[in-house]
This record gives C-alpha cells, sequence and structure tokens, in this order.
C-alpha cells in the first residue's frame, strides 16, 4: 500500500486533463444513477445502510488525511479547522446522516452542491497529486460523498423543497460566510476563499481585489444555488404531463363559437 502515498505522484494532475474529465463524467453519470435508483433509497434498510456507509466513509476518510498530514507536515492549525465550504460539509454531512437530521440536510443541500461542483471543475488540492495517490483518492471521494449524502435525502423524497428554502439556505450561508471572514480577517487566513481568489483563478483578481471578490463570491454561490434548484428541484427527471382535462360536453342548442 506504499504507493498510496508515494510523493512520485505529486504535481502530476492536469487539469483537463483526460483524468480530469474522466472524473467529471463518472461524477456525473454517478448521480444519475442515484437518481434512478431512488426507489430502493426509498426503502428503510437500504436508506439506513447508506446513511451510515456514507457517513463512516467520511470520517474514515477525512480523519485518514488529516493524520497524513500531520505527520508529513506538522500540527498546523488552520488545516485542521473545517472552517471551508467543503470542510464544513464533510463534518455536518457525516453527523446528519448518523443522527438522520433531515433539517440540516435541508439547510445545507445546496452547500454541498456548490462545494462539491466547484472543487470538481476548479480543482484545488493544494500539491496537485494524481492517480492512484491516497490525496486523489481523498480530493475527489469525499466531495462526492457529501453530496450524495445529501442529495440521497432529496431523491429519497425524505422531505418537500421549494424555493423558499433554498432563500433560508441562502441567509445561513451568507451568515457563516460573515462569520468565517471575521475569522480570516482576523488570523490571516483565508477560510473559505473570502478575501483571496484561488491560486486557479488568480486572473481575476485584478478585476476583483477584495471585497469586491466576497460579494462575487457569494452572488456566484447563489447563481449555483439556482442552477442546483433547476437541475435537482424545478424539473424532476421523472415528470410527466398531467391527464388531460375531459372537455364537458356543450348542452344542447349551443353552438360552439
Amino acid at each position: 500500500m506504499g504507493f498510496l502515498f508515494d510523493e512520485r505522484y505529486a504535481r502530476d494532475f492536469q487539469l483537463f486533463g483526460w483524468l480530469h474529465i474522466l472524473i467529471l463524467l463518472l461524477g456525473a453519470g454517478s448521480l444519475v444513477g442515484l437518481y434512478y435508483l431512488r426507489g430502493q433509497l426509498r426503502r428503510p434498510i437500504v436508506g439506513t445502510i447508506f446513511r451510515y456507509a456514507v457517513a463512516v466513509a467520511l470520517i474514515v476518510g477525512e480523519s485518514t488525511y488529516q493524520v497524513w498530514i500531520a505527520r508529513r507536515n506538522g500540527f498546523h492549525w488552520e488545516e485542521f479547522a473545517p472552517l471551508g465550504l467543503c470542510g464544513m460539509m464533510v463534518w455536518i454531512t457525516a453527523v446528519s446522516l448518523v443522527l438522520d437530521l433531515k433539517q440540516v440536510i435541508k439547510v445545507v443541500l445546496p452547500w454541498a452542491f456548490v462545494g462539491a461542483s466547484l472543487s470538481f471543475v476548479v480543482v484545488n488540492m493544494g500539491t496537485s497529486y494524481t492517480f492512484p495517490h491516497f490525496r486523489f483518492f481523498h480530493y475527489f471521494g469525499i466531495h462526492w460523498l457529501f453530496l450524495v449524502g445529501n442529495l440521497s435525502y432529496l431523491f429519497a423524497g425524505r422531505f418537500a423543497y421549494n424555493y423558499k428554502d433554498l432563500l433560508r439556505s441562502t441567509l445561513w450561508l451568507s451568515g457563516v460566510s460573515f462569520c468565517v471572514l471575521l475569522i480570516d480577517l482576523a488570523t490571516g487566513q483565508n477560510f473559505m476563499f473570502l478575501r483571496e481568489w484561488p491560486d486557479e483563478m488568480h486572473f481575476l483578481a485584478k478585476f476583483l481585489p477584495f471585497p469586491l471578490n466576497t460579494v462575487a463570491l457569494v452572488a456566484g454561490a447563489f447563481i449555483l444555488f439556482n442552477i442546483f434548484y433547476g437541475v435537482f428541484v424545478a424539473k424532476r427527471f421523472d415528470a410527466r404531463p398531467g391527464p388531460a382535462a375531459v372537455r364537458e360536453p356543450e348542452p344542447a342548442g349551443h353552438a360552439a363559437v
């Protein structure tokens, strides 16, 4: 298993290379597959096993990553604090799945979509480890897990979801972002990329310096929230037109206009 931590796989991942495109296709295909298996997720025993399996995988995967980072770089609090959006989603999702906190899932569901979709497209794993390094599996696996863990509640119909829920989730994210921004300013960190764009988007820095970048980031998240709503809520894959209305016969003696 030593190859999983072999440093020769460092800095070899190519953004939008064939491997990245394959990961994007597999990720999208898995969501479609999960949706079409939603009938199984509605079965209590299957839903329970799925919840616990995803939660355990999240906890084990993230804990292993933290141990690896500590042994590799030493302990640095900013690497362990779950103050990034995806770091939050790992632990919020794991706890919510174990305790079956449907109302929490309802709030963070679009957060999971934004965090996972952006992380899959704009890959920012620090050192760009490629297959078959552990960090490669951890990065894509952990984002996929918290996304499907949250989406499973929507697909299985565990709660009703409407646009007011999306707006409520936006308000919660805005409040959390404000608190994290205060921590960033106090500590000089860049959790949630609220002070600076990630390196992969550095070309935007000269057009949107702080605090315009922060406003743009929150606005962009809201746009992605609406994309999530349009794809997964407003237009369901199994939508069917309702039965045609039966026209009542016209009374005798009345001609059609």
